[in-house]
Order: structure tokens, then sequence, then C-alpha cells
């Protein structure tokens, strides 16, 4: 057991915070062997939604692929690329959803035209979850409630995939965003590769040491004083990190000074509207009530007090009192003293 805060940190974050290595290995090999099986259903079903042509026909996104997931490792999220010839985007005045019509009646897309004369997404969706009923090593299939992905569930591990259809918006030959189902059968649109390099150049400004640091406070978020404060989205947290430590002017080389630094800074983003990183949504904190922020707000206030306390014991070597009040803020499953 450790007797410095840092070897207590390195434990909480080694045995407790970040996925085993070995189950990344396996969900990577995994996620792998599925693009195999969704290429080979392209190919032989006939029923089955074409696939994009271009450089790639997947796209990893969400934590896991931006390697900010924590433990458990319970999800894994999968763009499937589909061929968008001969359709076009019709775009609503708000967020409220894009409609797909065809220009062309030969488009792939074109069996998937509901009786409004668009391309629907819970079509989609629904063939792609009958067609992976096929597929060995995969215990089920289905539409989550949210009608957005496709949950695929595996027979020998514990994770499942989330399976995302996207039809990817070209402009003067590049992809310009992507297109995903959402929830009505209509369309949103993302961009995870804006996400994925916000976490990069977050990470390089800070010496690789940003993303060990980020799943350390969505622990925090996910998992600490739930009596006292809201747990926030993933998403939006993540976003909230970013801010904070994209915009400071000192590097992360402490776990427990970039804490308090999160404590000092973060109320200022978490009491300001949060827009869609991408620009391509609604604010993130849309659905985060004031009394809420105001409740996470003070609880970090809190929280940063004990964390200095804890500061100032360790720089006088009282490892053990610090150790403690560590435990306070990220609870049982911190190490003890020792």
């Amino acid at each position: 057991m450790p007797f410095t805060v840092s070897s207590a940190f390195n434990y909480f974050c080694k045995d407790v915070v970040d996925l085993p290595t070995d189950a990344t290995e396996k969900a990577r090999t995994s996620r792998d062997y599925l693009f195999q099986q969704i290429n080979n259903l392209a190919k032989n079903s006939y029923d089955f939604p074409s696939l994009y042509s271009g450089i790639r026909s997947f796209m990893p996104f969400g934590s896991f692929a931006r390697k900010t997931k924590i433990r458990p490792l319970d999800d894994i999220d999968i763009l499937v690329l589909l061929n968008g010839f001969g359709v076009s985007e019709h775009q609503s005045a708000s967020f409220s959803g894009s409609k797909i019509g065809l220009t062309d009646w030969s488009s792939p897309l074109s069996s998937f035209i509901d009786n409004t004369g668009y391309v629907n997404s819970t079509k989609i969706l629904n063939k792609i979850k009958t067609n992976l009923f096929s597929v060995s090593n995969y215990r089920k299939a289905e539409v989550r409630k949210n009608m957005q992905v496709v949950s695929l569930d595996l027979i020998s591990y514990d994770w499942s995939f989330d399976i995302v259809p996207a039809i990817p918006v070209n402009r003067s030959s590049s992809i310009n965003y992507y297109l995903i189902p959402d929830g009505y059968g209509k369309w949103m649109k993302t961009d995870p590769r804006i996400d994925a390099q916000n976490i990069t150049n977050t990470n390089l400004k800070h010496n690789g040491k940003f993303l060990g640091l980020m799943r350390l406070l969505k622990y925090w978020n996910s998992c600490c004083g739930l009596y006292y404060k809201p747990r926030l989205g993933s998403y939006y947290f993540e976003t909230l990190v970013i801010k904070v430590f994209g915009n400071s002017y000192t590097d992360i080389s402490h776990y427990p000074s970039a804490i308090i630094y999160f404590f000092e800074q973060c109320p200022y983003y978490l009491m300001s509207l949060c827009a869609d990183p991408k620009r391509l949504g609604g604010n993130l904190d849309a659905n985060v009530s004031i009394e809420e922020k105001i409740k996470l707000k003070n609880y970090m206030s809190s929280q940063l007090q004990v964390a200095r306390q804890a500061l100032d014991y360790e720089k006088y070597s009282r490892h053990k009192e610090a150790i403690i009040l560590w435990q306070n803020i990220f609870g049982k499953n911190f190490p003890s003293y020792g």
C-alpha cells in the first residue's frame, strides 16, 4: 500500500480508474473483428445498407476511442459510414433534425424511404439490427430506447458495441460532417474528428499528462459525492475539463495541484452556457438546471478547501493526513496509507 500521495494516486489510477491494459487490447481486437463481420454483411446481404466507399467505412468514436473511458468498460461506440450517393440534406432552421431526400432513385438508401418521402434513420437501424442476428459471437442485438444506436451484446465479454449508422456529408470533395439518427426517424449532425482533435491538442499542451487527469476527474464526476452533487453527462463534463485545461497557462505536473486548479476554474465554465464544441448541435448544458449548477459549484468549493489542505500536508511530508483527505474527495476506493 502507498506511503506517499504520489504513489497513492498512481495506485488509484492503475487499479481503480483506468481500464486494464488486457481488457483494452481485447476490446480493440473484438472491435476489429466486428468491422470484418459488418463488411461481410454489406457484401453478402442484399438488404444491408451499402457502406461508404471512401478511405474507411468505420470510425471509432466516443470515450473509448478518445482514451478517456474509465472502468468499467461497458460500451464501445462505432460509426458505420453509409454510402450517401444520390441523397441530399434538408436542414431545419433549428436543431430539431435534418431530413434526407433522394436526388437519384438509384441511391443505395432508396429502400429506406418512409411515407413522407425521406430516408428514415429508424428503418436503417432496424435493418442493421436484423442482419446482426446472423453474426457469430454476439448474444443479442437491439435498437436502444433512444432510437439512435444498435446495441450489440457479446457472448464472451461484458462490454457491448453501440453501432451508429452515419452518412458523410461532402463539401468540396471532403467530408464536412456526418449525419446520424436523431431518435425520431430524422438525422442530426456530428463530427467525432473535432472531439478527438480537441483532446489530442490539450494532451499535447500538457506533455501527455492530460488524458490521465481527465479520467481521474471523470471518476470524481461519476462516482464521488453523488449524495451532495449532480452527476453531469460524460460528454458535457469532458468538455468542461477541456475548457479548463485548454485555457490554462501552466502544464499539468502533479495531480493534486491540477485537481485544485480544476476546482478553482471549473465553476466559471460551469455557470456559463456550454455550446457544442463541434458547432453542430445545441448547448450541452440544455438539460442541466441552474439549481443543479449551483449545487455542483458549491460542492466544488468545499472540495477545493479539502484539496488545498491535502496539498499543504503533502508539502510538509505529512502523507498520511494528506491521503486521508484525498479519500474524502475520491471515496473509499482511494487507497489508504501504509
